[in-house]
């Protein structure tokens, strides 16, 4: 498997359904506090809210644009990322492809990229890597 030789492309949910749920359901399993199910990014995704983009090697980013109700300013969100190889899991499908998604964010007009994680390492990944810590949030159940 070539890492980060293929370009990311727009896939159609229906037709990568099968595989793509795999992952959202190791990403729901590592992360129990999310509070979404697979079929919630299906039917996000199939009514143009959230766009899923591939690679060739199977692995995937659910992006959505979001927008600050007091600036107006927008975010390019990306809100789910999968790796499929074992091989891949070092590394990060945004990591890959980080120039891939500035390019697809400044061409939606967004401020800014964001990615969000609960998995602390990961969040290392990004603090190495460029990314600016924005916000922590902390919740308690009642």
């Amino acid at each position: 498997m070539n890492i980060g030789t293929s370009t990311p492309f727009i896939g159609d949910i229906r037709r990568e359904w099968e595989w793509v749920r795999v992952g959202i359901e190791e990403i729901l399993d590592k992360q129990p506090q999310l509070t979404f199910r697979p079929e919630d990014v299906y039917a996000e995704c199939v009514n143009g809210t959230a766009t899923l983009f591939i690679d060739n090697n199977n692995n995937f980013a659910v992006t959505t644009i979001e927008t600050d109700r007091h600036t107006g300013k927008k975010t390019f969100l990306i809100w789910l990322a999968w790796c499929s190889s074992k091989g891949l899991k070092h590394y990060s499908f945004i990591g890959m492809y980080v120039p891939f998604f500035e390019k697809v964010a400044r061409d939606f007009q967004c401020s800014f990229i964001e990615a969000r994680t609960s998995l602390q390492k990961l969040g290392e990944h990004y603090a190495n890597t460029g990314w600016d810590l924005d916000t922590m949030i902390f919740t308690k159940e009642l």
